[in-house]
């Protein structure tokens, strides 16, 4: 990685690190359901680096997996999505056009939905095709599972330029929480809002 893609992706870190919270969950109880599941909404931008294939380091070798473990045999319902939302419903708009502005980083898929949770652990994901993301060089899956106190949101994501690059990552994440999965080839800011019951209708 150049000095300058190196020196962009610490200040984008910092920028997403520093982004207002959400606090502690919501209580359930407020928020919309669907058959009896809660649901939840769901924004992610996935962006390439400028300089992809120009680095000397192996950036397509194997992530580890941080954060999935072992899959649980609990079982459950498989995650749904209610709904795909149009692009004047997102609300990481700004951070997109920040990421376009920099020369060093270009945005590749920008999508918002509204879905259940899956059971922790399960590890049943939902493909991007689903969420209406239909980048030829970018497959994989979307993860979000529902723990007795934190949500988990993961990403098995691979982008093929030239060479295939993949990011594999599960962790915890607080409702509006701007969270950023890294790579030197490719990166997601993604974040997890509560879906409030209003009149019957299930809306952000």
């Amino acid at each position: 990685m150049t000095a300058k893609a190196f020196t962009a992706l610490l200040l984008l870190s910092a920028a997403v690190a520093a982004a207002p919270t959400g606090g502690a969950l919501q209580p359930r109880a407020l928020l919309a359901q669907q058959n009896g599941a809660v649901l939840y909404g769901v924004e992610m931008i996935v962006f390439r680096s400028a300089s992809t294939g120009a680095a000397a380091e192996d950036w397509n070798a194997a992530p580890a997996g941080r954060g999935f473990g072992t899959p649980s045999s609990r079982g459950g319902a498989a995650p749904q999505v209610a709904r795909v939302l149009p692009a004047s419903d997102y609300i990481l708009g700004g951070v997109e056009s920040r990421l376009r502005s920099s020369g060093t980083w270009r945005p590749i898929a920008h999508a918002a939905w509204i879905q259940t949770a899956a059971n922790w652990g399960t590890q049943i994901g939902i493909p991007l095709s689903d969420i209406g993301i239909n980048v030829p060089e970018l497959t994989g899956m979307v993860y979000l599972e529902r723990a007795p106190i934190y949500l988990h949101l993961g990403f098995d994501l691979k982008l093929n330029a030239g060479a295939t690059y993949a990011i594999k990552e599960m962790r915890s994440v607080r409702y509006n929480d701007r969270q950023y999965f890294d790579h030197p080839a490719f990166g997601i800011i993604a974040v997890v809002t509560p879906v409030k019951a209003t009149a019957g209708a299930s809306t952000r």
